[in-house]
């Protein structure tokens, strides 16, 4: 039993470490496909910024920037 469980919980930290890892890039890649599509110069720093950026701040900033233009 002490041997199952032990697995379990690796398990839900690989999973954790994946979904860590995974989605900054899915948001990066998100964000430069919209940034090409507004024309918003240049797409690849919108997508770093919104990637690396620590707690979503990035895309946030995005977001505001990219509602607010017109």
């Amino acid at each position: 039993m002490h041997h199952a469980f032990s697995f379990s919980v690796l398990l839900i930290i690989f999973l954790i470490a994946v979904l860590c890892l995974a989605l900054p890039i899915i948001i990066g890649v998100l964000v430069y496909r919209d940034a090409q599509r507004q024309a918003m110069d240049p797409p690849i720093l919108w997508a770093l910024v919104s990637a690396l950026a620590p707690s979503f701040l990035g895309l946030i900033i995005y977001v505001v920037v990219r509602c607010t233009r017109k």
